[in-house]
């Protein structure tokens, strides 16, 4: 008996060892956590990350330290917000905008636009493209920005860009004078 249970112990791992070797045909298993998919109208790219319990983080990443420019370009978009106020409206016109909860500092979407304008400077230019075609929302992703939007909401990637402006105060008076960035208050 000890002969047979032998060779059955050889002939399962003889098995076991051709079945490992042999590539298989199942797809791999998905990532953990939730699929988002991403349309970007305006570049007309698509991608999909995974979300998986995704928290938010309120303070600089290493890799990217707020300035104290940044952190009073942030509070004066937050004071703007706060006002309300009258913008264009993409179809002519005017938009008056009501009193808003202010934005809150989130370490990824820092790293995305940190590295973006790094980019940028480099190349002398101000583009949504940047670095291998990337968008804004594939930069925010890449940078870890994954959340996973609720039951039929939208997340909206979105960026606003300025060049050869210093004050704070300027650069929101020309993006109030834009449709698409003016939508941020």
């Amino acid at each position: 008996m000890p002969t047979a249970f032998l060779r059955l112990s050889v002939a399962l791992a003889a098995l076991c060892a051709i079945l490992t070797a042999c590539p298989s045909d199942l797809p791999p298993p998905p990532p953990p956590g939730v699929q988002v998919n991403v349309t970007d109208p305006d570049n007309g790219k698509n991608f999909s990350y995974y979300s998986d319990n995704f928290v938010p983080v309120r303070v600089p990443l290493a890799s990217a330290p707020q300035s104290a420019a940044e952190a009073q370009m942030l509070a004066a978009i937050n004071a703007e917000r706060a006002r309300g106020g009258v913008c264009p409206a993409a179809s002519g016109g005017t938009v008056t905008f009501p009193a808003r909860a202010p934005f809150i500092f989130e370490g990824h979407l820092h790293a995305a636009a940190s590295g973006h304008a790094a980019y940028m400077a480099s190349k002398n230019l101000i583009d949504h493209i940047g670095a291998g075609e990337s968008t804004p929302a594939s930069r925010m992703v890449a940078a870890g920005y994954t959340p996973a939007p609720p039951s039929q909401k939208l997340v909206i990637f979105e960026e606003s860009l300025a060049l050869n402006i210093d004050q704070s105060a300027e650069v929101i008076a020309a993006w109030k004078t834009s449709v698409r960035p003016s939508s941020m208050f």
